[in-house]
């Protein structure tokens, strides 16, 4: 159950009878979210699948998020481990602007345990201007850790794992994170800023997108266009059937294509020029990066 270049799937625990469905592909593997991410994993595992599976509490995100300085709890390590996580995620709080206490307060408590992934979720600011700072932190404490990105600015991707991500998690891979996760639907695809924050024109709450690829970006289904999809979900169809579709089958489509993706990926001789090729092609318009050869980038 390595984890090592998997693309995870990110759910809530009501996802639990769908989940093998959502993650069944080789690379693949699975974040239940919320605080009874732990049973999820349970009974998944007792179901028989046997790809990686987490648990993120998520206590970081909401009106009632708390602060990164809160005590994590060594209960929480347990049940996951007796659960069958692949790995334990710590259940950390909210890293601020400029908060070092509650980066450092995070990493010092993950030490407790051995193998423990060290949850930052963080403002923005820190993967743009305070980037070297904490990578640099990181490395000092030595604990695998997993980013969880508040909404902000574009940023350059960061070499370590991505949790509640949309396709910034591709670039994570790309540019040497060991895994990635990407949210299943909109709310788990991000870390909105608190409410006394500007927040722009997000999507709350379970309305449906799908994953166009050479947009690199989830389309509400209603605003679909004209393109077609080869996924096996889709099987050559215009994506616009999805705007009638279930929400599971919209979700299906979204993990093959990114599967696709990934697959791309892994094949790539230099993945971040690969990536580069990519985002560039898709902000250009969507057009389709060179091909010539599979991995060519």
């Amino acid at each position: 159950m390595d984890l090592h270049e998997r693309l995870l799937v990110q759910v809530s625990v009501r996802d639990v009878y769908d989940a093998a469905t959502l993650a069944g592909h080789p690379g693949s593997g699975l974040v239940f979210t919320g605080q009874a991410g732990h049973d999820a994993v349970r009974m998944v595992r007792r179901a028989g699948y046997d790809g990686p599976l987490l648990a993120d509490r998520r206590r970081y995100a909401g009106s009632a998020r708390v602060r990164g300085t809160a005590r994590l709890s060594a209960d929480w390590i347990a049940d996951q481990v007796e659960a069958g996580a692949t790995v334990p995620l710590t259940d950390s709080g909210y890293v601020g602007r400029g908060d070092h206490e509650a980066l450092h307060a995070i990493l010092e408590q993950a030490l407790q345990w051995d193998g423990a992934v060290a949850v930052l979720p963080v403002h923005a600011r820190w993967v743009i201007e305070d980037r070297g700072t904490l990578l640099r932190t990181v490395t000092d404490y030595g604990s695998p850790v997993a980013l969880v990105v508040e909404d902000g600015p574009p940023y350059r991707p960061v070499p370590l794992p991505l949790l509640s991500a949309g396709v910034a998690a591709l670039g994570s891979l790309a540019y040497g994170a060991r895994w990635a996760a990407i949210g299943v639907r909109e709310v788990l695809r991000h870390l909105y800023p608190e409410p006394h924050e500007v927040r722009g024109g997000w999507r709350r709450g379970g309305a449906r997108s799908a994953f166009v690829a050479e947009r690199l970006e989830f389309v509400p289904v209603e605003r679909l266009g004209e393109g077609t999809c080869g996924c096996s979900t889709c099987h050559g169809r215009p994506l616009r059937h999805l705007a009638e579709a279930e929400e599971l089958h919209v979700n299906t489509h979204n993990a093959k294509a990114l599967h696709g993706l990934h697959n791309r990926l892994m094949r790539a001789t230099h993945r971040e020029r690969w990536w580069h090729t990519l985002t560039q092609a898709a902000a250009a318009g969507g057009g389709t990066p060179r091909t010539t050869a599979p991995g060519t980038p």
